[in-house]
């Protein structure tokens, strides 16, 4: 594989990291599911959710008063091969809970500091429609206690 193709399957997965944080933090999560495979996997609770049905249900579980921000920094992909790349990228994440989290008319949200530190391993797939997670894992480094 020749150095231009390699800078390409790295932005795009890139992008599919930064996405995430994204729609997560927008609660888009119809576009959200849409980035990881067919059979991805997700794990930021110690329990994988794995496929779109599953993931879809896990993320209408999230709740609606919930303002969250995905800070991702560090991101790092290794290009496998043509059909395959595996990631880490840094996360800090800041919650609150309560108000109307998709107005930023309220103003600013009071929080201590992040609620959780930690780094995201990732597995991406070439698709049909592109590039994907096939595996999301979160390791938490630090995390609030609640």
């Amino acid at each position: 594989m020749d150095s231009e193709r390699r800078r390409i399957i790295e932005h795009e997965c890139k992008n599919l990291s930064i996405a995430y944080a994204r729609y997560v933090d927008f609660q888009e999560y119809e576009q959200f599911v849409e980035l990881f495979a067919p059979d991805g996997e997700l794990n930021v609770t110690g329990r994988p959710v794995i496929g779109h049905e599953n993931l879809t249900k896990a993320m209408a579980m999230r709740s609606d008063s919930l303002r969250s921000r995905h800070v991702l920094t560090n991101i790092y992909t290794n290009v496998i091969d043509e059909d395959h790349a595996e990631g880490i990228s840094y996360l800090t994440l800041y919650r609150h809970e309560g108000g109307d989290h998709r107005s930023d008319d309220e103003g600013p949200r009071e929080i201590t500091g992040p609620a959780a530190i930690g780094h995201y391993r990732d597995k991406f797939i070439r698709t049909d429609e592109g590039w994907r997670f096939a595996s999301r894992v979160l390791y938490f480094a630090f995390r609030v206690k609640t």
